[in-house]
């Protein structure tokens, strides 16, 4: 969807539309707050606690993850 502006705007005005202008900006607020936070955990090397490991293994292989670069930082179980 990224790369198609056009349904962007209307998803866009979609949520505008049902969230209201001030909500709007909220989730997209906390969307970019989780995107950053989460940039600096990996790159300055933070793995992800043994019990995060352990609940996500399933996630990150369905997702197939380890094929980023980034994904060098997540030790291998």
């Amino acid at each position: 969807m990224a790369d198609d502006r056009e349904r962007m705007a209307l998803e866009r005005r979609a949520l505008i539309d049902r969230l209201g202008d001030e909500a709007f900006v909220d989730v997209v607020a906390t969307i970019a707050a989780f995107n950053v936070v989460d940039r600096i955990a990996d790159a300055t090397g933070i793995p992800l606690d043994p019990m995060m490991r352990a609940m996500s293994v399933d996630v990150r292989q369905e997702l197939g993850l380890s094929r980023f670069a980034s994904a060098a930082n997540t030790p291998q179980e």
